[in-house]
């Protein structure tokens, strides 16, 4: 129940950020501001189901890869928001693209490959 929760909440906050991202490219800062509240709102959901995953396998054998894998979480939503922050301020962002994307290819590979 916490898997497809956890990734429902991801695919959801991951459409979120790129028509966030995409709103503040056109110029159009009132409604990305909107999805901007409530990808933060998306970001608290996958906090939590993130930590009781976690907390669950801490049980395991595997709880060092989980804690790696959550802090790789941790990662690409401070970057996420931080993207949103840079282009909205039309700043910059490519190192903070080239670190989500390590970032989320990190919780990836983790997550299909190791766990």
């Amino acid at each position: 129940m916490w898997l497809h929760a956890h990734v429902g909440f991801w695919i959801l906050g991951l459409i979120v950020f790129v028509l966030t991202f995409i709103l503040y490219i056109l110029g159009k800062n009132k409604p990305a501001r909107i999805l901007q509240m409530f990808l933060h709102f998306l970001f608290l959901l996958i906090l939590i189901t993130g930590v009781v995953m976690v907390a669950k396998l801490y049980s395991a054998d595997n709880f060092v890869w989980s804690t790696i894998k959550g802090l790789f979480g941790i990662l690409v939503i401070g970057m996420m928001n931080a993207i949103l922050n840079k282009t909205k301020k039309k700043e910059n962002a490519v190192v903070f693209w080239i670190i989500f994307i390590i970032g989320l290819a990190g919780v990836f590979s983790i997550g299909y490959g190791v766990l």
